[in-house]
């Protein structure tokens, strides 16, 4: 994919010092320290220890080990405190918003996305992917994405600007049939969106004045959550080098660090150079104290001041 880098990729590094990206961090619904929460049916209870990650089930023989739970309340971390009795988790460390990092990948699956899935699984990492139907075998790997834990969002089921950004009809249109893809291969309908381009493109104005700032009020209406980045990593146009987008984030995360803000980075698992930078971001990460999320609907959200 190419985002719209005329504007965009020239300026999203100024755009985080002069605030023309919204905040819309939401407090996260979490439990105190030591205490034990209920993990639903809903929730998916993952060991992170090590370079380990095993699905916890009620035949467990291990008296305690670190996971993460994901579902249906926000993502904690804890230990599980009895093998035969996975419901009950002792909480004993929350990640605090700016040692936070929710890795973002755009217009996969592709031909790297199951690299990317082995080197975060090796990592204990969770990922969101904004997903398309460009690919042969995406349905395979949206299905692959959500069994290991990960959030599958929509980005655009054909991903051609022209058609989904000549009204807002035909965005919707597009929107239905990825959501519908998603859906077939997960079981569950999709609860985010990422604009291509960002909800600050200026390319859909080419096709339709004013769309922009159209689709995000509908999508608010509908109860969706649009997803935009506060981290970007360089590799649309701007980069090949993988230790070089490795940087750009690195260094994206340190500025939000410095303001406790989370990070949320965009990446595309199309790129063989951007999956290859994921490992040396993730090291690092975990050498300093991150931890690495998927969005959920209690996670914080950033959105980009809309220009069209």
């Amino acid at each position: 994919m190419k985002h719209d880098l005329g504007l965009l990729g020239k300026t999203v590094a100024l755009m985080l010092f002069v605030g023309s990206i919204i905040w819309a961090w939401e407090a996260h619904n979490v439990a105190a320290v030591r205490d034990t929460v209920t993990v639903t049916t809903a929730d998916r209870i993952t060991v992170i220890a090590g370079a380990e990650q095993t699905t916890y089930g009620e035949d467990s023989e291990k008296e305690k080990q670190q996971v993460i739970v994901v579902g249906s309340a926000a993502p904690r971390i804890g230990f599980i405190n009895k093998a035969e009795d996975v419901s009950k988790l002792e909480i004993t460390e929350e990640p605090t918003p700016g040692k936070t990092v929710y890795l973002t990948f755009d217009d996969g699956p592709g031909k790297y996305t199951g690299q990317l899935l082995d080197i975060l699984a090796e990592y204990g990492a969770k990922a969101t992917f904004f997903t398309t139907s460009t690919y042969p075998d995406s349905q395979l790997l949206i299905r692959r994405e959500a069994e290991e834990g990960h959030t599958v969002a929509v980005h655009s089921f054909s991903h051609k600007y022209s058609q989904i950004y000549a009204s807002a009809d035909a965005f919707w249109q597009d929107y239905g049939q990825q959501s519908e893809a998603i859906e077939f291969a997960t079981g569950a309908k999709p609860r985010f969106l990422r604009f291509p381009g960002g909800s600050s493109n200026t390319v859909s104005a080419n096709y339709c004045k004013g769309i922009m700032t159209e689709l995000a009020d509908e999508a608010g209406a509908a109860g969706l959550r649009y997803v935009d980045w506060n981290v970007y990593s360089g590799d649309a146009g701007e980069t090949t080098d993988a230790d070089t987008i490795a940087q750009n984030v690195i260094d994206g995360i340190l500025r939000n660090t410095k303001n406790d803000n989370p990070s949320v980075v965009l990446q595309h698992d199309t790129k063989n150079f951007s999956v290859q930078a994921v490992e040396k971001i993730l090291q690092w990460g975990v050498e300093n104290g991150y931890t690495f999320l998927p969005l959920t609907t209690e996670s914080p959200v950033c959105h980009h001041q809309i220009a069209n």
